[in-house]
């Protein structure tokens, strides 16, 4: 496979392919950077233009596009508080702090760094260990995967900062939420109070532009803000190699935890990110640091939500199984060339492999170039007048989540979510667990009905299972260190 991997990467070096891997990643990485566009919607676009191309050049066409569309996010998380995707959530808390601080350009070129690690780490793994990791994924069952998501929810522990209650109760608020509309198994409708709009439930983009973007239009015009100059005087990035090298575990970790979430259907970069921000803070001796602008942080989320990417694609191309939204539009490519993913690919389009492999390698190596070349640009972003760059912004998250979901009621929910944001944060209420509760809740809620129905109602399979009683030994000891540290915290400030 490593002899394919370098023969189709020569073949991809054509001025031809080349262009047509940069227009992807300049598509994905503009869908990715504006609130309410995403890369499923970026790939989907590009989708019926592959019709005229290559089976290999189209593929290699909607990777790079993936690629572009995961990264670029991170622009608008760092700048302007605005997560481009949900896999840049977690960017947020301590990319934009640190743009906030005047080094824009070292919280941009960090992040950048860690995605290309973070692809590049995906990559290897996903052409060591593709079939072996394959075949474990496919283990996981309804019980494994409801026990999966408990564990990732319990990371509120790690996420709650300095307060595991309000950590707790803001989970529970993102999984209420996530309850409106139908139910996934039974199509009872819940919490619609009668009206059509909320029938279809909550869509993302409402919910996380308002809850982050939104929040911070209130925050910037209701309080008094200084002005950021950002230093333009800093020769290179302003990335340090001891930073970087000090921060190897943590992407080692991070690199891991996005590779496994990634493999997993259903999960995705939107989770990862935020189990590997919840970890990286976990295992930190300075964990008081995190959300004031610390690399670490930084790391830590861009290396997991890029290494969700390979993740994703290796059930795509070994099973044939979509790890997420994404993938599953690649499927469509696929098939419009006649092609079917699965385990037959290895042994019947084994050049188209190594086509998938030398693919990512180039575009993230591409994407990291670029990014590097015009980082000096973006900063500049925060040099517009705030009376000037708010009511853009505003415009454009408006229309971003109207062209979400085609309906108004979605920009008023929009609204209300900055409201509530800026409100629970004003308050010490952490917005990440809400985050995470919201993305997994309908996950949790159709894996445990179906693991109940498959056991006619025995809730003791959660721990004959093995892995399932594994996960939850996991989410109880995380629950148990939470309520640890929080009870030190109180007899601290006792003695004190």
């Amino acid at each position: 496979m490593f002899a394919l991997f370098f023969d189709n990467l020569a073949q991809l070096m054509s001025p031809q392919v080349l262009a047509i891997m940069v227009g992807g990643l300049m598509v994905g990485l503009f869908f990715g950077a504006l609130p309410g566009l995403s890369a499923t919607m970026a790939l989907a676009l590009l989708l019926p233009v592959t019709f005229a191309m290559q089976p290999d050049v189209a593929i290699a066409m909607l990777i790079a596009t993936y690629i572009g569309g995961i990264t670029g996010g991170l622009v608008s998380a760092t700048l302007l508080r605005i997560p481009g995707t949900p896999s840049s959530i977690a960017t947020t808390f301590d990319a934009y702090p640190l743009a906030r601080s005047g080094e824009a350009t070292k919280a941009l070129a960090t992040g950048m760094i860690a995605s290309a690690v973070g692809g590049l780490m995906s990559l290897i793994v996903l052409v060591a260990f593709a079939p072996t990791l394959a075949r474990f994924a496919i283990r996981f069952g309804a019980h494994e995967f409801a026990a999966l998501t408990i564990a990732a929810l319990m990371l509120v522990v790690v996420l709650a900062q300095a307060n595991v209650v309000k950590g707790l109760l803001s989970a529970a608020v993102g999984l209420a939420i996530a309850t409106v509309g139908f139910a996934p198994i039974g199509g009872a409708q819940r919490f619609t109070f009668g009206s059509i709009d909320l029938m279809a439930g909550i869509g993302i983009v409402p919910f996380m532009v308002g809850l982050f973007a939104i929040s911070e239009m209130i925050r910037q015009t209701v309080e008094p803000s200084v002005r950021i100059k950002p230093n333009f005087d800093i020769r290179g990035t302003g990335v340090k190699l001891a930073e970087f090298v000090g921060n190897g575990w943590n992407m080692l970790r991070s690199g891991l935890i996005g590779i496994a979430i990634g493999i997993l259907p259903g999960i995705g970069g939107s989770a990862s990110n935020l189990v590997a921000y919840g970890a990286a803070r976990q295992a930190s001796k300075t964990p008081e640091k995190f959300g004031t602008g610390h690399v670490n942080g930084i790391y830590a989320s861009e290396t997991a939500n890029n290494a969700s990417v390979g993740g994703a694609l290796l059930p795509l191309i070994t099973l044939g199984i979509p790890g997420d939204g994404v993938t599953a539009i690649l499927i469509g490519g696929f098939t419009i060339h006649g092609l079917q993913p699965g385990p037959l690919l290895f042994r019947n389009e084994p050049d188209l492999i190594g086509m998938i492999y030398a693919s990512f390698f180039l575009a993230t190596i591409m994407l990291l170039v670029i990014q590097l070349l015009t980082i000096k640009l973006f900063p500049r972003v925060l040099l517009v007048p705030r009376h000037l760059l708010l009511p853009i912004l505003v415009v454009l998250m408006v229309v971003g989540t109207y062209a979400s979901g085609n309906r108004l009621f979605e920009v008023w929910l929009m609204l209300g979510f900055g409201v509530l944001g800026y409100g629970m944060e004003r308050y010490g209420f952490p917005l990440g667990p809400m985050v995470l509760g919201f993305v997994l809740g309908p996950i949790f809620e159709t894996n445990l009905r179906r693991a109940i129905m498959f056991a006619n109602g025995d809730l003791t399979t959660f721990v004959t299972r093995p892995i399932s009683a594994v996960l939850l030994v996991v989410a109880l000891l995380l629950l148990a260190y939470g309520v640890y540290s929080l009870v030190s915290q109180r007899r601290s400030a006792r003695l004190a």
